[in-house]
């Protein structure tokens, strides 16, 4: 089961309405299917989602998107880096930096112990080059579009939207994008591809004899044209007026860069981002607090809407001074509306949450329409691209949070209760 990235959930949001039937009738109907049908918990929840929502015509009908895509290499992770002998114990580490094969597996091991989704660089380019042969000497990998801004654009690709696609692409990613009918601006076209490379486990993994209860991901890569934002110019010095949304992401890969190419970069899209009506920005794992921090007071607070996921909510607030995050719902909602109340001064007033568990929006009240389309649609569209298939299929998913008694402070909660939006 492969885990994609969620990240074209919260421009979803923005353009699709649906409506919700009332509480009265859904208590008629789960009943029905529980008592009477027997069914199980996945298959009533998904019942709910075709019974109580639908897709109507999108209000959105331009979308600019940038600023990362890549090819994403697909590996086992356990089953990978097991077949990788090494002299010395790789024990587990944090490291902000990959440099070596051996801090590459006890980087691995820190969050896969933790089941969390994080990304690393690699800082050497020799090291880089040792795992390259060893991902081409083993059999079992796959290649996919990858980056924040292509996955957004290919899941934008099956809405009638106009889509200027702003993402460094070497051959092999212009060939795929295009069998999803996408076109990469000229001035971001490459010679050659960058490559990320994802280990991923699923439930029942084992790796230094510890078993994932959960599926997630690791990342890492080298990857040059990203890391310098190549791509950033057809934003700063594109016409976007007849764009309706923008959506930003991939500025995790400035993290290592010297600090007059993080000034340059984010000055330039700070002023750019204050021309525009509606724009959402997406984060990605970072490890430097310092960047982070300066990176949400200089654009992310600029920005309308903010995408992220438990492991960049749990370090933004900590970076923040706010409270900390566990894997409950109230504690996610907690420090999301901590997050708005630090965003003083700026245009921030939308923040989507997602793991594989649930999907948190806050919203500052009178801002937004629809927050329940986007909750669900969110979860609905993370759950099929997690499992590959078009449809949801009951065998191929598990309901892990039943919070019924929850009560959002800002606006939803969707997650796996039998109803797909609590309010």
């Amino acid at each position: 089961m492969r885990y994609k990235l969620a990240t074209a959930l919260g421009l979803l949001s923005t353009i699709i309405y649906f409506d919700v039937c009332s509480d009265y009738y859904h208590s008629i109907v789960e009943y029905t299917d529980k008592v009477i049908w027997q069914l199980g918990p996945e298959e009533i929840l998904i019942r709910n989602y075709d019974r109580q929502f639908y897709y109507p015509t999108p209000v959105t009908k331009s979308v600019f998107l940038g600023f990362n895509g890549n090819i994403d290499v697909i590996l086992e992770g356990p089953k990978f880096l097991n077949g990788i002998s090494s002299e010395v114990l790789s024990g587990e580490e944090d490291l902000p930096s990959i440099n070596s094969v051996n801090q590459l597996k006890s980087t691995f091991n820190y969050f896969f112990k933790r089941q969390t989704a994080a990304e690393r660089s690699v800082g050497y380019q020799p090291a880089w080059e040792e795992i390259v042969r060893l991902i081409e000497a083993f059999p079992e990998k796959s290649y996919f579009i990858g980056g924040n801004a292509a996955l957004i654009a290919r899941t934008m690709s099956k809405n009638d939207v106009q889509i200027k696609l702003a993402i460094p692409s070497g051959p092999e990613l212009v060939s795929q994008l295009e069998e999803h009918g996408l076109t990469v601006m000229e001035s971001c076209l490459k010679s050659r591809d960058e490559f990320h490379v994802i280990l991923e486990y699923g439930v029942g993994s084992v790796y230094e004899g510890h078993t994932s209860t959960r599926a997630n991901r690791f990342i890492f890569s080298r990857d040059v044209a990203n890391s310098e934002m190549d791509a950033i110019n057809c934003f700063t010095k594109g016409d976007l007026s007849d764009v309706d949304v923008v959506v930003i992401a991939g500025f995790h890969m400035l993290e290592n860069q010297p600090e007059s190419t993080k000034q340059q970069v984010l000055g330039s899209v700070q002023e750019k981002v204050l021309e525009h009506r509606l724009v959402h920005l997406e984060l990605a794992s970072m490890t430097r607090a310092d960047f982070l921090l300066e990176l949400f007071n200089s654009l992310a607070v600029r920005v309308h809407s903010l995408g992220l996921n438990e492991a960049e909510l749990a370090f933004l607030s900590e970076v923040l001074g706010g409270p900390p995050v566990t894997e409950s719902v109230e504690s996610v909602k907690e420090a999301l509306v901590f997050l708005l109340s630090k965003a003083t001064g700026g245009q921030l007033s939308r923040i989507h949450f997602h793991c594989l568990t649930f999907h948190v929006i806050v919203e500052k009240t009178g801002k937004w329409k629809n927050g329940a389309t986007a909750v669900a649609i969110g979860t609905l569209t993370a759950a099929k691209y997690a499992c590959d298939t078009p449809n949801l299929i009951p065998d191929n998913h598990e309901l892990r949070w039943t919070g019924a008694g929850s009560k959002p402070v800002v606006r939803y909660v969707v997650g796996a209760s039998s109803k797909p939006v609590v309010r």
